[in-house]
């Protein structure tokens, strides 16, 4: 069986990220970066496609310390570039629901603690993670994106204390984030 080009379609994405690092005591999405990227499809039968994508994803976490004076007191910055494997499903009219892994690279990361800037030396260069989420098909071209990535393993290499808060029972640093955008679809 040949393929030829007319197999795959394309999708431009730009989005919003709501992040934060899930084991660096810090709480709340209050890390908002960009996100966008473009992803190549490939119809696999009437109800699945296959998508592969390269995105640019800015993530991190950042602290406040009182709601009344949002100065940040931590800035957690990392700045990514994503490979995402999906599968989505297209039987519904209105709604493609997908996931997958991913697999990004660091290519940034800053961490500015009371206006003292460095590099997060401890931060792993690769991330892998999971992808879930859905895009709304408001005309055949346009669509609004939700989706949701978490670390699988963890990002950072720190050393694991006795007591230090575990999540879902593994110690350590995770990226945790909600992507929020629109889909532009260049078809087939």
């Amino acid at each position: 069986m040949l393929s030829n080009a007319q197999d795959f379609g394309a999708t431009l994405l730009a989005s919003a990220n709501f992040s934060q690092v899930d084991g660096d005591q810090l709480g709340g999405y209050n890390k908002l970066g960009a996100n966008f990227g473009i992803q190549i499809n490939r119809e696999i039968n009437d109800d699945w496609e296959a998508a592969f994508e390269i995105r640019f994803s800015m993530k991190g976490a950042k602290k406040v310390i009182d709601p009344e004076i949002p100065q940040p007191t931590l800035k957690l910055s990392y700045h990514y570039v994503e490979v995402p494997l999906l599968a989505k499903y297209t039987k519904y009219n209105k709604v493609t629901p997908y996931g997958g892994l991913s697999i990004g690279v660091n290519v940034f990361n800053e961490r500015n603690d009371n206006g003292i800037t460095s590099e997060e030396e401890a931060l792993q260069p690769v991330e892998v993670g999971f992808v879930i989420g859905a895009t709304y098909h408001l005309t055949e071209k346009i669509g609004i994106d939700l989706r949701h990535s978490y670390s699988v393993v963890s990002i950072r290499d720190y050393p694991i204390r006795v007591n230090s808060p575990t999540v879902f029972g593994r110690a350590g640093w995770y990226n945790r984030l909600f992507t929020v955008g629109l889909t532009l679809n260049l078809g087939k």
